[in-house]
């Protein structure tokens, strides 16, 4: 089904903006009502293919980098005292990647014909509820040049922590794949050259070259079997996953696990943080604020718990407090958010809280590392060597034999 963003006013007159998927306007209009809010404005997204159906038809998303260069470009020419649809001209003459210059053009189209920034940026999925409310804001403020510096700020520094996050995991994944990937090389081609060795001595063998052996012969045997099962395997759980109850299993687990979870806690208080902060920083209400940060975050599991935390804080319980009943906050966060809410500076509490947990989640990160990748070269170790000794025993024997 397409998807439409919106515009819409509560009881109390803030104004509300998102995403919801809907076969229709008119059916949007009737989901606004149910929610007890009146439609300002929907306009349909254009739609956007799969990633890999882009990949395979030439066509590409415009990428993070790509718009934290044009928000800070064109947040530059605004503050240089360049009229808006004369700034998004410039951008779109100058910009080579054809996606985003196609982008651009639409929304100078718009702009031109009278739609606001924000208006006009809401059909193209580039652009994130997030970005749109910041962008809505500046313009209601009449600060949207700082709005847009925000933005190009925020989007640079999230960019660059999950860049350092997964730049850590490439070692040890590379380490796991070169480990695997040699154990199988001596299960398929150097232990069958000794097994033939081994029949022609006709003594009898160690357990250990016993089983490997018929681990080797196994492999050897039945590895059409073991790839089908990990591809059932991996279609049945990509099909799982893909389902709602599935991806909010899955989401819960990330923020559960053992190890694993205390980081994935840490990184998603970052985000929500740096998100939510930035947002009040730039003049949106904490309940529009916190509704556009729901439906940013890609935690499921964490995104439904935040659905109850903003009911809640409409009815006027404090943000700290209903997000410590949740259990999925670092107790030093909810701390920082309490004193911002007793002294008015929620907003700088929160960025600052932002800062402190992606300074904990990459020593956390750098914690991990120093144990995995230890594990994986002694995992390594112990397996070559378990393989090594077992072609060299029967050898030793052999000759102490013969001695």
């Amino acid at each position: 089904m397409p998807i439409f963003y919106y515009r819409a006013a509560d009881s109390a007159g803030n104004v509300i903006s998102g995403n919801v998927e809907s076969r229709d306007e008119r059916a949007v209009v009737q989901h606004l009502h149910e929610g007890g809010l009146i439609p300002l404005n929907i306009s349909l997204k254009e739609p956007c293919e799969p990633t890999w159906r882009s990949f395979l038809s030439g066509r590409r998303r415009i990428s993070r980098t790509e718009l934290v260069h044009f928000t800070n470009e064109l947040a530059v020419l605004l503050q240089a005292g360049l009229p808006l649809d004369r700034s998004l001209k410039i951008l779109r003459e100058i910009t080579k990647r054809p996606e985003l210059k196609a982008t651009l053009d639409q929304v100078y189209r718009d702009v031109q014909a009278g739609k606001s920034l924000s208006e006009a940026l809401a059909r193209h999925r580039a652009f994130s509820p997030f970005y749109l409310s910041l962008v809505e804001a500046g313009e209601v403020g009449g600060f949207l040049e700082i709005a847009l510096q925000r933005l190009g700020d925020y989007l640079k520094a999230v960019g660059e922590f999950r860049h350092h996050l997964l730049t850590s995991l490439i070692y040890p994944l590379v380490l796991a794949g070169v480990g695997g990937l040699s154990i199988i090389l001596m299960l398929l081609w150097v232990v069958p050259r000794f097994e033939m060795f081994f029949l022609e001595m006709g003594q009898s063998l160690f357990w250990s070259t016993r089983f490997l052996l018929a681990l080797s012969a196994a492999f050897r045997s039945f590895w059409w079997a073991g790839l089908l099962l990990i591809a059932l395997a991996a279609f049945l759980l990509f099909r799982y996953f893909h389902t709602p109850q599935g991806r909010l299993a899955l989401d819960r687990w990330r923020l559960k696990a053992p190890f694993w979870g205390d980081l994935t806690q840490g990184v998603a208080a970052a985000f929500f943080a740096k998100t939510l902060g930035t947002l009040l920083k730039s003049g949106v209400p904490l309940v529009t604020a916190l509704e556009v940060v729901t439906t940013s975050v890609s935690n499921r599991y964490l995104a439904r718990s935040l659905d109850t935390v903003v009911d809640d804080v409409k009815k006027g319980q404090s943000l700290s407090g209903r997000l410590r009943k949740s259990a999925l906050f670092p107790e030093l966060f909810l701390e920082m958010i309490a004193v911002g809410e007793e002294t008015g500076r929620l907003a700088d509490m929160l960025l600052n809280a932002s800062d402190s947990l992606e300074s904990d989640a990459r020593t956390r990160v750098r914690r991990l590392l120093a144990v995995l990748e230890p594990a994986l070269i002694l995992t390594m170790a112990l397996v070559v060597g378990f393989v090594i000794v077992s072609l060299l025993l029967p050898i030793l024997n052999l000759y102490e034999i013969k001695l």
